[in-house]
């Protein structure tokens, strides 16, 4: 049997970094929800960690370009990321302000964060497991989108903007 696949076909590469920007996100609409049931919420060594999370809305408008621009794209691999790398704790500040909240922030060890994310996953029979998820929070996790700008013009909107904009999406839906 013969295979009507051209081998020298070009594939392009997008690989987005943590995806926000729609309340089915299950990212920052989980911080949105937390931050607005807590007053007192945990944060893994101070939110010190960095992310660089992408609103879908830039990677639609990525997508497309780079359908429309093949000729420079065709065979590479590229980062989407947002426009910079920030803070956990900035990102919950930024949420917190945006829900007009007054949500204190507690730093905890990531050792302790991670012995009672077992002990819940123990005492709730392998039910909840949020081991991984804890351990991730401690981890850096922004990634440059320098090529994707420079081949493609690609030009992520500010987190500022983009939480701005889930926020008051998860407000009318809350019927505020």
């Amino acid at each position: 049997m013969t295979s009507n696949l051209d081998c020298s076909t070009k594939v392009t590469i997008l690989r987005p970094t943590m995806i926000y920007g729609d309340l089915c996100d299950s990212n920052m609409s989980k911080f949105i929800k937390m931050i607005d049931k807590f007053r007192i919420m945990p944060v893994i060594n101070g939110g010190k960690s960095l992310i660089q999370p992408v609103n879908a809305r830039d990677l639609g408008k990525a997508f497309y370009t780079v359908l429309m621009s093949s000729d420079k794209t065709s065979g590479k691999a590229y980062d989407l990321s947002g426009e910079k790398p920030l803070q956990m704790i900035e990102v919950f500040k930024l949420i917190r302000d945006n829900l007009n909240k007054k949500t204190i922030f507690v730093s905890v060890p990531i050792g302790f964060g991670v012995f009672l994310a077992r002990v819940v996953k123990v005492f709730s029979l392998g039910r909840v497991d949020y081991v991984e998820k804890v351990q991730r929070m401690a981890e850096d996790r922004s990634y440059s989108h320098e090529e994707a700008k420079s081949d493609f013009n690609y030009k992520p909107m500010s987190f500022e903007d983009g939480i701005q904009i889930e926020v008051k999406q998860y407000l009318k839906k809350r019927g505020e």
